[in-house]
């Protein structure tokens, strides 16, 4: 039998592999074996745990109709690429549920059935260019129970809490009835008569929006129980709670339960301290009795954040007069301060908090926080009585002195919570304890003011006379609040999720390049237009000093003048021009050098380290010949 040469049984052996590698992805497209292998950077296709238990826990089965307008975006690539990864998701979600989750793609096209369906469900068309193109991206969850939620669109800058939103609706969708609300206050937040206006005072904005999600409770201070069912309990600034209602909060939190506190060492909003004085003249502290402490929550009651990077710009009296003052206690709180991989969380822009205080745990105490809003470096702990109506905003900014470290003033704390009310170690207690199973671990979500309910901290009735034109937002609290109560009344796996990575890859060179350039453009800019100032000021100088008669006539030094300004004008923006052009040759001077590795550098690399291992492996053969021949 002829022996096949090396090179043949090279080839041979290549093919024989490429036909097994065939062979094998033929086997597993028609068996369906879940071999899979995710290798992208945060494992973008890889469903998270808290998603895979949502879906084993689904009863019943839910669909998803995925409305894309596929020939409007095929030359947008952004939203063609964002689809893309919004369908690979949902195909992720319906594999993982093993049928429990029906995925449709949907092309809403112009004028058909599918076009009506999307409007109907909320989807509205964006524009896609200057032409008027419009299209449409976006997702329709609907439940076995004519339960609907959609998402009207699905924006690529907020891929990365694409799995929570998801998510959610399909908790939402899933439930056969709306979530329940417990909500305990001693604050005015429901419908109460306003004897400055001698009327009825409308509720809250926040207790309204709460209202239109939920099924809300209100319980009464003095209740002696808790409802029997609801899926979370809030408190908004206890006082005076019966001992038999606290006791009742303390049994719920030893069982698992999730329970949104707003906890104020000084409430500005507190009517019984306030009177007839109004917002801002109050100053009680919330009274939860023990129970904070012994589930091993700390707080600052009577002791408030102030921060100056944060500190509300507010008009006030000085030794100067009415001037506008940094007040360090009424902190307006960007994305920068709130915990960016919570996705409940991460979407919310600003927040408005009013005497804040600052939270912790307790040492050796059994629950685990996780900061969700944190005050700068720049801040320091105040007494609150410093505030209220006769406060000195600008004595506070005197007399600070930054400590230095981040307060928390929103916190997630999990852990089993220990009761505030141990009972008497007798013989009955002890046999009951052993028969009872072990308490769960509970979430409480605590934010540390309970000023920022109000409706004058985050948003602004718009009136025309007497006729109400709706309310407008101008900071995040009811979100804030909306959004902690969604996630506490959805499945347990919902707390788990956090915000993914997203699929685009910027150009991150390039940017730096852009951003650079846009500095040098904005500083020359600004050059050029405190010149022109600066020589409009000398012209107008000398028009002051001409005679009313020769008012239009320039003079000798003012035509001067004028000639050298625009030759400024004209030398400037010329660099303006070699900026930008500057800015291009960058841009591609470096994908030319990008390409150059891609296309010639690296390929050329790997060919020369080819043959370097085989000229080595030559050099070895010929090595072990000569000395095995000696």
């Amino acid at each position: 039998m002829k022996r096949l040469s090396r090179r043949s049984a090279a080839i041979l052996g290549c093919a024989l592999l490429l036909a097994a590698w065939l062979a094998v992805h033929a086997i597993l497209s028609m068996v369906r074996v879940p071999v899979r292998l995710d290798l992208t950077e945060g494992s973008l296709y890889t469903l998270s745990l808290g998603t895979r238990a949502m879906l084993e826990s689904l009863d019943e089965p839910v669909r998803i109709d995925f409305f894309y307008s596929a020939d409007a975006a095929k030359d947008i690539a952004v939203l063609r690429n964002h689809a893309i990864r919004v369908q690979e998701f949902l195909d992720e979600l319906a594999r993982a549920s093993h049928g429990r989750v029906e995925v449709r793609v949907i092309d809403p096209l112009p004028f058909s059935e599918a076009e009506d369906a999307a409007n109907a469900a909320g989807i509205a068309p964006i524009q896609a260019d200057g032409s008027g193109r419009q299209l449409m991206l976006g997702l329709l969850i609907s439940g076995s129970t004519d339960r609907r939620e959609g998402i009207p669109y699905l924006n690529p800058a907020e891929e990365a809490y694409l799995e929570y939103d998801i998510s959610r609706a399909i908790v939402n969708v899933s439930r056969v009835t709306r979530a329940r609300v417990a909500l305990i206050t001693s604050l005015p937040m429901d419908s109460s008569f306003d004897p400055r206006a001698q009327q009825m005072a409308p509720p809250w904005q926040v207790l309204a929006q709460l209202r239109n999600l939920f099924e809300v409770e209100v319980v009464a201070a003095d209740a002696e129980t808790l409802p029997e069912q609801f899926d979370a309990l809030v408190i908004a600034h206890p006082k005076a709670l019966s001992e038999n209602l606290l006791r009742a909060i303390d049994q719920y939190a030893v069982g698992g339960g999730k329970l949104l506190l707003f906890l104020d060492p000084y409430c500005e909003s507190d009517a019984q301290a306030a009177g007839a004085m109004g917002f801002g003249a109050g100053g009680g502290a919330s009274d939860l009795g023990s129970l904070p402490s012994a589930w091993g929550i700390g707080w600052t009651g009577g002791d408030v954040v102030a921060d100056r990077t944060y500190a509300q710009r507010v008009r006030a009296r000085s030794k100067e007069g009415l001037a506008t003052i940094d007040y360090v206690a009424w902190l307006l709180l960007t994305n920068d301060a709130i915990l960016k991989d919570d996705p409940a969380y991460a979407v919310l822009a600003n927040i408005v908090m009013l005497s804040a205080g600052s939270l912790s745990t307790v040492e050796g105490g059994p629950m685990q926080m996780t900061p969700l809003i944190v005050s700068s470096t720049d801040s320091m702990m105040i007494e609150g009585s410093k505030l209220g109506a006769f406060a000195d905003p600008a004595a506070l900014l005197r007399e600070f002195v930054p400590s230095n470290k981040r307060h928390t003033l929103a916190a997630r704390f999990v852990g089993v919570v220990t009761s505030a009310y141990p009972a008497a170690k007798g013989a009955e207690t002890i046999a009951a304890e052993v028969a009872t199973p072990p308490a769960k671990p509970a979430t409480l979500v605590v934010i540390a003011d309970a000023d920022l309910l109000r409706n004058e901290a985050w948003t602004q009735e718009e009136r025309l006379g007497s006729l109400s034109l709706g309310w407008r937002s101008f900071a995040d609290n009811g979100s804030l609040l909306v959004n902690a109560v969604e996630q506490l009344c959805g499945d347990s796996a919902l707390l788990s999720l956090r915000s993914r990575g997203s699929s685009q890859r910027p150009f991150d060179v390039v940017r730096q390049l852009q951003r650079g350039a846009e500095e040098r453009y904005r500083a020359r800019e600004q050059e050029l237009t405190a010149s022109i100032t600066q020589s409009q000021a000398s012209i107008n100088d000398l028009q002051k000093q001409k005679s009313p008669d020769q008012l239009l006539i320039l003079t000798s030094e003012q035509q001067s003048q004028l000639v050298t300004l625009q030759a400024a004008v004209a030398k400037a923006r010329k660099e303006l021009r070699q900026v930008q052009f500057s800015l291009r040759e960058e841009v591609e001077s470096l994908g030319h050098r990008l390409m150059l590795l891609n296309v010639v550098v690296w390929p050329l690399v790997v060919a020369v380290a080819a043959v370097g291992w085989g000229l080595r492996r030559t050099f070895f053969k010929r090595f072990f010949k000569r000395s095995i021949a000696r």
